[in-house]
This record gives structure tokens, C-alpha cells and sequence, in this order.
């Protein structure tokens, strides 16, 4: 499944190559249209080492292929290609079937041995005549043995390993003389077949009476039955008699679980996608040269960034929220894309731009605050972006997009080309403020925390604004630990943690003065100190002094 899911966007991307356009539609002499269609072919057999072989075909150059060049109907080098194709594949499916290659020059896939058959996993994409004959086309082979490989990490595991399709047929064996028999002819594989349910784990037995742990597993969209096969007697000695202690076979069924675990995250971790690819891109993990099918392209970009209404509420997740705006707007991976670069940061690229592009953007505003409480902010670039410039203005837009969110959400609005600021580091008036603090006077602290909100909204940076959120949580709670000791409103922790969390200048300002708030608080608490330390004098003094005690009242 993860091939086949790989192979239909190469498959694609050849389609729509130059090159293999070329030699198919016979835009160029034959000579001239092999060499490009040659160094294409050979560029993604090195790429995809799973892929055993491809060949073109038109019925007018013939056939050619990645394993002998040129080649005549009557002398292929794959020996069941013209019976298959006169089968009338249909395109982009997967076939499986077996086949003899005579010339052996590639493949470490290929047999080293002379007329050995290979079996492969076929897919087309052709174009048929109205005779029904094919007219063009592109032939991909996948190699079955390669495909095994990939199944797990150690022999024992592959060799325990078999795949049925529709029909019962051997898609999948240990031995690859068994690939396209009737599984019916197998004791095992035949009781497998005929069970229902789309997953599931039985005990059998064979001819001989030995008993066996089958288990299997329905690829629904591919109408194939994954089966794993174990025998008892190497479940039982490992976990002391499997059958007499229940807690083994748990652990059994568990390490069955594992396995399968590990698989399916193999086949999520090797998928390669347009998408990933672009996003590395994007934030410079890669070079323009990863996208060949997207050179000299320009793009419309548009960024979005997510807040909740509420700073205590949680976002849509991804994928819930992709699947609401794709109701919206049109993305299908190839032309468009809408990339989540991170947590609520969004980026839609287009090769064109789409229709009434800025009213499908304010109802999508609309209805997400109005559904989710979510504020949508949107900057998009009305200039076409070229494909090694995108890095760079995806950097511009998502700096000032979260910098105007510090004042503004929920808008839409094209932005401008940025001049280069210089960023002022406020020196000055962090200066100030930590003046008033030793002082510990609330009216001076109050009157610098305005001058700095004031300078820093000038600034219009989010980063600047990240950066002073942290240097002020920490320099002001080392310079009065001791007010905030003695504070009843909140501990140190308490307000740093409320002043990291601000999202808006506004945010900032308020946490900031409820510094002041308890400056005023441990004034007052002062001045009632001094009043009561007084009031102990003197009633030492009185104890001291004065012999009838009476006198005291």
C-alpha cells in the first residue's frame, strides 16, 4: 500500500514531464526523444529503489525502457508485457504477475540466474485507440522481492509474512515460486481465505496436524489480506508452554501488536509528500532543486495564523481544521496546498490564483468564529511569487503577520513590501523602571511601564515583543523577591507565569502593573510595621520604668 501510494504521484509526475512527453506524443525526432526520456527514466529508478523497472511505448517510435533502450515488440526484454497489456489494464492500478527478463544488464532485483521469473507489482497509465488497442504510454514494474524488504528488520518476520488478493491468488510469499498460484492449493492460506471479517486470529491446523497462530488483516482499498503465520511450537518455548500460563499469551498477542506497530509507522515515516517537501522548503530545509516539477513557477501565498477568543481555549486540531477549510478553498497537493507550518500558523500556495480568492477567505474568518470562537488572520501577497523567492517572503509575511497580531486580530489584508527597521533595544527606559523598583515606588514603576508600552507598540515586532516578555519577567522578580514574599495578592511565580502568557500589548501592560498594585501593598504593609515596632517600644519602656504596675493602665 505505501508503494502504491508512492508510485501513482511518480507515475504522475512523469505523465506530465517534458521528456517522457516527448518520446510519447512524438514531439521530438526518435533519437533526440530517447536521450531526454533516458536520463528522465534513469533519474527515478536511482530515486526509488523499490522501482524494478519502467518502460514507454507509442505506437509509433515502439518500446523503450529503463533495462535495454530501444525495443521491438517481437524481442522484449520483459517476456508477458504484450500478453499483459492485451489484457487492457486499467490505469493506475496495481497488477500483479511474473515475467522472465533476458537482458541483465540492471537490477540487483533481477535473478542472477538466466530464465528465472521475477515477480513484479505492475502499474500503467495508458492511452487507448478507438480500436482499443494502446496507443501510448508509461509501464511502471515494482519489484515484489523489494517490496518484502521492507517488511521488517529481520528474516524470521518476512518469512512468516503472505498477502492474498480478491481472488484468492498468491500476491506474497516466502517462496516466490508460489507468487500467482491459487492460494486454495495451500491447507493454510485456503482456511485464511475463506474467513470473514476484515481483521482477526485463529489456531490451525495443517495436513500433518501441526498447529499454527494465523492472523490477518484486510487492506480495504486494496482489496488484499495481509496473513502472518507463526507456528505454535515456536510461540510456546520461548514463553514457557504459551497454552498453560494465560499471562504469556497475552504478552504474545502484545509483541503480534508491536510488530504490527512498528510497520505502520515505518509506512507513515517513509511517505514523501509534495507537502513535506514544501514545508522543509519553506523553512530552509531544503533547496529549490527538491521541487524539479515546480521550477520557474510563481505562486500565490497567503499566510494565517489561529488564535482562540478565550487564551484558555484550545485550537481546532490540524486536521479538523483542514478538513473545514478545504470547504472553502481548493487544494489538491499539486497546484495548491495549505501547509501547517505550526501550532494555528498556516501557509495557501497556488500556482494561480483561485476566484473570488478574498471573499472565500473572509467567509472561512466568519464561519470559524462563529463555529470554533477562533480569530483568523490573513495577509496575502497580491504580487506572484517566484518558487526560490517563497523562503524568504513566507519569512516577511509570518514576522508581520504575528507582530500585527499584537494589536489586531481577525482581519484580512494584503501586505507590503517591508523596509528593514532597526530595533530598539529600550535601554533607556528599562533603565527607568528598574530605578523605580529599587525605590520601590509604584507611581515611578507606573509611569515607565507606560513609556515602554508605548515605545515597543512604535516597534511593531514580535519578537522584540517575545524577547521583553521574558528579559522583564525575570530581572523584575530578582529585583524585588522580597516585595513579592511578602505580597498576599501573588506569589513571583504566579505573576511571571501570567506575564509570559500575554498575547497583546494590552496583555503585556496589565501585567506589568500589578507590579505596582503590590508596591502599594508592601508600602502599606511597611508603614503598619513601623507603627507596631512604636507601640513594642514603648511598652518596653514601661516595663523598665515604672515600679507600680497599675500605672500601666
Amino acid at each position: 500500500r505505501q508503494m502504491r501510494f508512492n508510485t501513482v504521484p511518480i507515475i504522475d509526475d512523469l505523465s506530465d514531464a517534458q521528456e517522457i512527453r516527448d518520446y510519447l506524443l512524438q514531439n521530438l525526432p526518435k533519437d533526440k526523444a530517447m536521450l531526454g526520456a533516458y536520463l528522465r527514466l534513469e533519474n527515478t529508478v536511482a530515486r526509488n529503489s523499490y522501482i524494478h523497472s519502467i518502460y514507454l511505448y507509442n505506437d509509433e517510435y515502439g518500446f523503450f525502457s529503463t533495462i535495454s533502450g530501444a525495443e521491438v515488440p517481437g524481442e522484449l526484454s520483459d517476456s508477458t508485457l504484450l500478453d499483459f497489456l492485451a489484457t487492457r489494464p486499467k490505469n493506475k492500478n496495481l497488477y500483479q504477475r511474473r515475467s522472465v527478463f533476458t537482458d541483465k544488464t540492471i537490477p540487483l532485483s533481477l535473478p542472477k540466474k538466466p530464465n528465472t521469473p521475477t515477480n513484479l507489482y505492475t502499474i500503467c497509465n495508458l492511452s487507448y485507440g478507438d480500436d482499443g488497442e494502446v496507443q501510448s504510454g508509461i509501464i511502471m514494474n515494482l519489484s515484489e522481492t523489494l517490496a518484502r524488504s521492507l517488511l521488517a528488520d529481520d528474516e524470521g518476520t518476512s518469512k512468516n509474512f503472505y498477502m492474498i488478493d480478491e481472488g484468492s491468488y498468491i500476491i506474497s510469499h516466502p517462496d516466490p515460486d508460489q507468487f500467482g498460484q491459487k492460494a486454495t492449493s495451500l491447507p493454510l492460506l485456503s482456511q485464511i481465505a475463506s474467513f470473514d471479517g476484515p481483521k482477526g486470529g485463529q489456531t490451525l491446523k495443517d495436513d500433518e496436524g501441526k498447529q499454527f497462530l494465523a492472523c490477518w488483516y484486510d487492506i480495504g482499498e486494496m482489496n488484499w489480506r495481509l496473513i502472518f503465520i507463526l507456528p505454535m511450537s515456536h510461540i510456546r518455548e520461548p514463553l514457557n508452554h504459551l497454552r498453560k500460563n494465560l499471562v504469556f499469551v497475552f504478552i504474545g498477542l502484545a509483541l503480534i501488536a508491536s510488530l504490527v506497530l512498528v510497520w505502520e509507522s515505518k509506512r507513515i515515516n517513509n511517505q514523501l509528500t509534495r507537502e513535506n517537501r514544501f514545508i522543509d522548503y519553506l523553512t530552509g530545509g531544503l533547496s529549490a532543486e527538491a521541487l524539479p516539477l515546480y521550477e520557474g513557477q510563481t505562486f500565490f501565498i497567503a499566510v494565517f495564523l489561529r488564535q482562540t477568543k478565550k487564551p484558555e481555549s484550545e485550537l481546532l486540531q490540524k486536521n479538523r481544521f483542514i478538513s473545514f477549510a478545504s470547504q472553502y478553498l481548493r487544494f489538491n497537493g499539486k497546484n495548491s496546498f495549505l501547509l501547517t507550518m505550526d501550532q494555528g500558523q498556516h501557509v495557501y500556495l497556488a500556482l494561480h490564483k483561485p476566484e473570488k480568492v478574498i471573499s472565500r477567505f473572509a467567509k472561512l474568518l466568519i464561519d470559524l468564529g462563529d463555529l470554533f470562537d477562533e480569530q483568523l488572520s490573513i495577509f496575502y501577497s497580491t504580487e506572484r511569487v517566484p518558487l526560490e523567492d517563497l523562503p524568504r517572503r513566507y519569512e516577511q509575511m509570518r514576522r508581520r503577520l504575528l507582530s500585527s497580531s499584537l494589536t489586531e486580530v481577525g482581519f484580512i489584508s494584503e501586505i507590503e513590501q517591508e523596509d528593514t527597521k532597526e530595533v530598539n533595544l529600550f535601554l533607556t527606559e528599562t533603565a527607568d523602571m528598574e530605578k523605580a523598583l529599587s525605590q520601590r515606588s509604584a507611581e515611578a514603576y507606573a509611569k515607565s511601564v507606560d513609556t515602554l508600552i508605548t515605545n515597543l507598540k512604535r516597534q511593531d515586532d514580535f519578537e522584540l515583543f517575545s524577547a521583553m516578555k521574558q528579559y522583564l519577567s525575570y530581572s523584575i522578580v530578582a529585583l524585588i523577591g522580597d516585595v513579592f514574599q511578602a505580597s498576599e495578592i501573588m506569589t513571583a511565580q504566579e505573576w511571571k507565569h501570567a506575564l509570559l502568557s500575554s498575547r497583546t500589548y494590552d496583555d503585556l501592560k496589565e501585567g506589568l502593573l500589578l507590579v505596582a498594585r503590590i508596591l502599594e501593598e508592601y508600602r502599606e504593609q511597611y508603614s503598619k510595621r513601623q507603627g507596631m515596632e512604636q507601640v513594642l517600644g514603648i511598652r518596653e519602656l514601661v516595663a523598665e520604668h515604672l515600679r507600680d504596675k497599675n500605672l500601666s493602665a
